[in-house]
């Protein structure tokens, strides 16, 4: 099952929408993610037990540039 499958999956299950960026989307897409689609869930589900009520949620990346001495993509998960 890949990512995008786990978000729907997601969105099912806890009824909220998640809206993906386009940043999130092409680091996905190209292999970039530094996050494992495990940690992705795993702060999803954070801000999910920490917002109960949020109904919207997004997911963005913070991504080095090129002053960074490391090339790193992570997750961020916003209510």
């Amino acid at each position: 099952m890949n990512i995008f499958s786990k978000l729907l999956e997601i969105e099912s299950k806890h009824n909220v929408k998640l809206h993906e960026g386009e940043n999130f989307k092409q680091a996905v897409y190209n292999e970039q993610m530094t996050d494992s689609e495990d940690c992705i869930i795993d702060k999803i589900e954070l801000i999910l037990k920490h917002y109960p009520n949020s109904q919207n949620i997004s997911l963005s990346t913070y991504q080095s540039d090129e002053t960074s001495n490391d090339t790193f993509c992570y997750a961020v998960v916003l209510p």
